[in-house]
């Protein structure tokens, strides 16, 4: 699902879009495996938005 379809259809439901962050990795993760800290840290592969009803 693209980003513009996710957040058309809870918008289109009535919801107010508060915040949206795209989480980075947590730097510990780049002892573990360097490769994929930097991809994620590039191209975040997770999103959070923070919704409230209209009502």
């Amino acid at each position: 699902m693209t980003l513009e379809t996710f957040l058309g259809e809870l918008l289109d439901a009535g919801f107010l879009l508060e915040k949206l962050i795209e989480p980075r990795p947590r730097v510990e993760l780049r002892e573990v495996n360097e490769d994929a800290y930097a991809r994620l840290t590039e191209r975040p592969s997770f999103l959070a938005a923070r919704m409230r009803s209209r009502d």
